[in-house]
């Protein structure tokens, strides 16, 4: 690693003083869960770098402003968080698709989805996405929502409940084996 490169700790720092100049040293420390030593100590070398600019408003108070080349820094890092957030989406719903196809090529076309949360939403857009015309889902919430015994169950939920009558996959356990 370069000497120019940022530390997640680093970043972080940055993150803070982005959302809010008038932090202390002190917030910073309770805010990155890192000690008031280490804050100084990053302050400082961000300020080296150029990342940051620290200026002394009166004898006790310095206010940390972000420099073009932290926004910069902010901007690149959350640039490739975001298009690693949308590649693991990706495969996600990539290896969704799979086991769903399995099921179909077994001659299964009625699924529902178990769950309300955002693997819920990634399932629904895996089976979306396939255009089957004769593949059929529908969303329940609650497992007391499901009544019909004769389609699959996908459940996208984070802590499953395995007393669940009938046909169900538990799609977080399939694809995590993988991921």
């Amino acid at each position: 690693m370069s000497s120019i490169e940022i530390t997640e700790r680093e970043l972080k720092v940055i993150d803070e003083v982005s959302k809010d100049v008038n932090l202390t040293q002190r917030q910073i420390s309770r805010r990155v869960g890192i000690s008031l030593g280490m804050v100084n100590i990053i302050l400082k070398k961000l300020a080296k770098k150029g990342y940051i600019k620290a200026r002394q408003l009166n004898g006790k108070k310095i206010q940390y402003i972000l420099t073009p080349k932290g926004f910069a820094e902010k901007a690149r890092r959350s640039y490739r968080y975001l298009l690693r957030t949308i590649s693991s989406i990706r495969q996600i719903k990539e290896e969704v698709q799979q086991i769903i196809l399995k099921e179909y090529e077994k001659g299964q076309k009625s699924f529902i989805i178990l769950g309300d949360g955002e693997l819920a939403d990634i399932v629904e857009m895996s089976l979306k996405d396939l255009r089957k015309e004769d593949l059929r889902y529908r969303r329940a919430a609650r497992e007391e929502d499901i009544r019909d015994v004769h389609s699959t169950v996908l459940v996208a939920e984070l802590n499953p409940d395995h007393r669940l009558r009938g046909k169900y996959i538990d799609i977080l356990a399939n694809i995590t084996r993988s991921i």
